[in-house]
């Protein structure tokens, strides 16, 4: 019985690499050099407790800029590599509950262009999918990615695929936090069109966004994303009848 329970160990365990082994994305947040990163196998996001960290932003070029990926930009678009960093409280709540700084690679302070309530971008209907974050407090700043074009790898442990693209890494202090506010939760976006964000509009349309495999947060280890909770619930079930049967049969005879 031990081989069978080794077999369904195995099984569960290629299951949960099947969700998170994913080729390279258009968009990803990382782990920088700065700060004691984590990566949360469970909710498949990275986790840092320090205040001062350093937080890695790619992004993947077209294929003729030998990029093997989707593109992180519009093709309709002007060409702009502008792009949006989101800061959300974490649990979500409609509460201000959060005071950061965010500089770039060069140490320049990047300025908060807008803050709400909701699932950003509000002017969206699809908009950053809920994922155990939205609807909540957030800020977005925007940034550009404007160091040329370089070697790209895939930021998820086990993840496949390296290319060329675009890199930013940002120097990010966690000021303060309201009573109530565990963490801090950052995405990455593009928009369509021109790619630039609208406040008077709620935004704009998003055209890429880093996958929840992909992201990253400060504080206590986010939840679960529902596919990995049910994956790993179904998986220790299986495991634990396995382990059970024999048991109970030795009894009976």
């Amino acid at each position: 019985m031990l081989t069978l329970r080794f077999v369904l160990i195995s099984i569960f365990a290629l299951v949960l690499g099947a969700g998170s082994a994913h080729a390279l994305p258009s968009l990803q947040l990382g782990a920088g050099s700065v700060g004691d990163w984590v990566f949360d196998a469970g909710s498949e996001t990275w986790v840092v407790t320090d205040t001062n960290f350093e937080l890695l932003a790619l992004a993947n070029a077209t294929t003729a800029d030998g990029g093997n990926g989707g593109y992180a930009w519009d093709a309709l678009g002007e060409g702009t590599q502008t792009a949006y960093l989101v800061a959300s409280v974490a649990p979500k709540m409609n509460l201000n509950g959060f005071n950061i700084t965010v500089k770039d690679s060069d140490g320049t302070t990047i300025t908060l262009t807008d803050s709400g309530y909701g699932t950003p971008p509000i002017g969206d209907p699809n908009s950053l999918a809920p994922h155990g974050i939205f609807d909540s407090y957030f800020e977005i700043y925007e940034f550009e990615f404007d160091a040329g074009i370089q070697s790209i790898y895939n930021t998820q442990p086990g993840g496949s695929g390296t290319g060329k693209g675009y890199l930013e890494a940002f120097q990010i202090t966690i000021n303060s936090l309201a009573a109530g506010v565990e963490g801090v939760h950052f995405d990455l976006m593009t928009l369509t069109g021109d790619g630039i964000y609208d406040p008077y509009i709620g935004g704009g349309i998003v055209n890429s966004f880093a996958p929840f495999s992909h992201d990253a947060e400060y504080g206590n280890a986010p939840v679960p994303e529902p596919t990995s909770a049910v994956l790993f619930l179904v998986g220790a079930l299986v495991v634990g009848q396995a382990t059970r049967r024999p048991t109970k049969a030795r009894i009976n005879a």
